[in-house]
């Protein structure tokens, strides 16, 4: 439950020039480290996807299908006749 002294640090008119000031630093600090976090969890979850990824490391699926062409067993002319 707030003091009496808390209600004056709330109210502007009735803070002192310190107390203001005071005041003001504990809003930037408390935005401050709010920004910290935020840019903290987006930076873990950035991670987190590269690491999930980084099992391949490659850009493909874990069991790609391969095809293979077959090669025509006869020659065209010219071609290994000497």
């Amino acid at each position: 439950m707030p003091r009496a002294s808390d209600d004056s640090r709330r109210n502007p008119d009735a803070m002192t020039s310190e107390e203001r000031q005071d005041e003001i630093s504990r809003i930037l600090a408390r935005g401050l480290v709010r920004a910290v976090r935020i840019e903290r969890d987006a930076a873990s979850r950035a991670l987190r996807e590269v690491e999930e990824g980084a099992a391949t490391c490659l850009e493909l699926p874990s069991d790609p299908s391969l095809t293979v062409a077959t090669r025509s067993k006869s020659r065209p002319a010219g071609e290994g006749d000497a």
